[in-house]
């Protein structure tokens, strides 16, 4: 009988997923400043971004106004910090977006498939005056 029950655990506990993470490992890049025209984009200054980033499922992002509208399983949160940041995420669609500012865009949209860890930079700029 005891052998049963240690050849039960160990064939229970050993069992292990062999399938890589899903998920996003990156850099944030964030400023702030004047939009007003003409808009220069090449004298933006941006620096690495520290603070909370949401990593939102597309289907959920499409139909919000701003990130506090709709807080469900499908929004991810981390922090980064001096820029960088890791999540790991089911395999989707996303928008990946600093606590800072809700935006919604193909700049920032990632797709992530099974057992795939994307590596992308991101720069968002948020205008202090239009």
């Amino acid at each position: 009988m005891k052998v049963a029950i240690v050849l039960l655990c160990l064939f229970l506990f050993s069992c292990t997923d062999d399938r890589a993470p899903s998920g996003i490992s990156s850099t944030i890049y964030y400023g702030e400043g004047d939009c007003m025209p003409p808009i220069n984009t090449a004298t933006r200054a941006y620096k690495l971004y520290t603070g909370k980033v949401y990593v939102i499922e597309k289907s959920v992002a499409d139909t919000m106004i701003t990130i506090q509208d709709n807080i469900t399983n499908k929004i991810y949160s981390t922090l980064a910090t001096k820029g960088n940041f890791s999540l790991l995420v089911p395999p989707g669609a996303y928008y990946v977006m600093p606590d800072t500012m809700f935006y919604i865009s193909a700049e920032n949209l990632v797709t992530i498939h099974p057992d795939d860890l994307i590596n992308r930079d991101f720069k968002f700029f948020k205008c202090t005056s239009f």
